[in-house]
């Protein structure tokens, strides 16, 4: 059996949220509006005045926490007694992931507003859950993805480039996460289909990412962002819509739930993560130095961390590096699919490894200013 889950319809054009009543209307006409408070003040204006335009009456819940299981049953409950027929989400990943979760709940649809390009959860029938105070717990495989997804791409090239960063990181990760858990024969049909994707993710991050991130944060929508931008939502999600329902062992997310148990690293976006976790993941696998230096590099170049310290960690690293080594878990048939050993000495090596990595390539970044200076 292959589940395909995907959204009916996608945007990523600048303006179309001044058309979102229009599209919106044939789904439902009593919507419940789940916003960030940011996200509200950039996207809700031509939005809201969209639905107007539209005889869909509204109603609207600020939300600023994690998606957690009691919020979404406490959301859903408002939901509920509001009688609304559709759900719009307008945010980043944590927004999105809520009220997709609601709307599976309820079983009624749902049309994802992404003001960030920072993950592909404006796509993904996927909600991630967290506990109120930050940490990972797991996720909820959805029965669907959204009906739609509207994206403006005037909106999320005006974004922090920080977000964009972070999305390209999470997205070059798909490739090669996805790489040792694929196999041969027709029963991985499925898994080389996303596989597929990925790599055409990657390569079009490999040529475009550093562009897109510098000429984030303005509002301009060049042909990179746009390209960008829809890799990480479009692509992301496609590659990752496609799926037998067995589990697969993805070594840089797992470093990333890890990573959520720890205070600390909460400062620190989901893609920022797995970015340090993917590093882990190519130790793991034998990767030349090479190989790894040049990940690590455009890694740097988006401002991604690479060292513990740039994790949010202050002091007992070693000891920082067992403990997020030992927090990782693994599918254990999965993990035992792979390619290559891991264990939690091996990943601890791995962190460490990581972690020196990314403070000889800050020396190198500080030396070539230093002797630019001096010129």
């Amino acid at each position: 059996m292959i589940l395909a889950k995907a959204p009916e319809k996608y945007w990523n054009e600048p303006g179309i949220l001044a058309k979102g009543g229009e599209i919106i209307a044939p789904i439902g006409q009593r919507a419940w509006i789940l916003a960030g408070k940011t996200a509200l003040s950039v996207a809700g204006e031509p939005l809201l005045k969209s639905l107007d335009e539209s005889g869909i009456v509204y109603e609207i819940q600020v939300y600023e926490g994690y998606c957690t299981l009691e919020d979404i049953d406490i959301l859903g409950a408002s939901v509920q007694a509001s009688a609304s027929d559709v759900l719009i989400g307008i945010g980043g990943g944590k927004i999105l992931d809520t009220i997709k979760a609601v709307g599976d709940k309820l079983s009624l649809p749902v049309v994802t507003v992404p003001t960030i390009a920072a993950t592909c959860a404006a796509w993904s029938a996927l909600s991630v859950i967290y506990t109120r105070q930050g940490t990972q717990t797991g996720g909820i495989v959805l029965e669907r993805s959204p009906k739609a997804v509207l994206s403006d791409t005037a909106i999320l090239a005006a974004a922090p480039p920080r977000y964009i960063a972070a999305g390209i990181a999470d997205t070059l990760v798909k490739w090669y996460e996805a790489a040792p858990n694929v196999g041969k024969g027709p029963g991985s049909i499925h898994a080389r289909a996303g596989l597929a994707t990925s790599k055409l993710a990657l390569d079009i991050l490999e040529e475009l990412s550093i562009d897109a991130y510098l000429a984030s944060g303005r509002g301009e929508v060049t042909d990179a962002i746009t390209e960008v931008t829809n890799t990480i939502i479009f692509l992301a999600g496609q590659a990752g819509s496609l799926s037998s329902g067995r589990p697969r062992a993805y070594i840089a997310h797992a470093i990333n739930n890890s990573l959520t148990k720890q205070h600390e690293t909460h400062i620190r976006l989901h893609g920022e993560k797995v970015a340090f976790g993917l590093v882990v993941q190519l130790y793991l696998e034998g990767y030349s130095q090479t190989k790894i230096d040049t990940v690590a590099h455009l890694l740097h170049a988006l401002r991604q961390p690479m060292t513990l310290r740039e994790l949010g960690f202050k002091d007992s690293f070693r000891e920082k590096a067992a403990l997020v080594a030992g927090g990782v878990s693994l599918d254990e048939q999965a993990a035992a699919a792979l390619p290559f050993k891991v264990n939690a000495e091996l990943l601890e090596q791995a962190i460490l490894n990581t972690d020196l990595t990314g403070q000889r390539i800050a020396e190198q970044e500080q030396n070539a200013l230093r002797q630019a200076q001096a010129v």
